[in-house]
């Protein structure tokens, strides 16, 4: 993946933002830490970046890919195996970290991934993102054994993110992504049904101005 593109398609998901009601906050990337003895380390974020939409918190990790797929280690990408060298795109911390986040009720945890524009020798293919729920994303990792997510994979278990583009940079309709992939994990069973219940009655309680004091036992 070039820098310059990744890093372009992170500014034009963060400039989509603006006209829209919701918190977004792209997390800063860590400084190496130095230890005794010379030894050094770098702490990893879990993710890119958080968005806030009432009354959800999403954990966003963003991808960007010029190529046909974006990689990952197969059947436990959460894993790093021993003989492997290096990282893959999407990191086994990134993947273990968003797991442990989607555990929580009100978190919507998942990876934003961006197929950029390519010219081939036969057709065009346009550009598209689409963002994976970390569960979905698991569960294609596990039963398909495949060491990367393409495309075609994305249509089948992610959520579509319609995007329009400038002269130069695009811009994502983070509006209509937040209502249709919420409504999706509510079926999905990710968001359970129980405690939007319990949101509603608390909403209500809030909204009828009542105090602790004043509320009957």
């Amino acid at each position: 993946m070039s820098a310059n593109e990744g890093k372009q398609f992170e500014e034009d998901w963060k400039g989509s933002y603006g006209k829209t009601p919701y918190f977004y906050m792209r997390l800063r990337d860590s400084a190496k830490w130095v230890q005794g003895q010379g030894a050094s380390f770098t702490p990893e974020n879990p993710c890119d970046s958080v968005m806030h939409t009432m009354p959800f918190i999403w954990l966003l990790e963003l991808k960007s890919t010029k190529g046909a797929s974006i990689s990952f280690f197969p059947n436990t990408p959460w894993i790093k195996p021993p003989e492997a060298k290096g990282e893959r795109d999407i990191k086994t911390n990134q993947v273990k970290e968003l797991m442990k986040a989607a555990a929580h009720e009100g978190v919507i945890a998942g990876l934003v991934l961006n197929f950029r524009e390519r010219n081939l020798k036969t057709k065009k293919v346009e550009a598209a993102t689409y963002f994976v729920h970390i569960n979905d994303f698991t569960s294609f990792a596990v039963e398909t054994g495949k060491s990367s997510i393409s495309l075609d994979d994305c249509e089948k278990i992610g959520v579509w993110i319609p995007h329009e583009k400038k002269r130069v940079h695009y811009r994502y309709d983070i509006n209509q992504f937040v209502d249709v992939a919420a409504l999706t994990y509510i079926k999905r069973g990710y968001i359970k049904a129980e405690h939007l219940v319990s949101l509603r009655k608390w909403l209500t309680f809030l909204i009828s101005g009542q105090t602790t004091s004043e509320v009957t036992v």
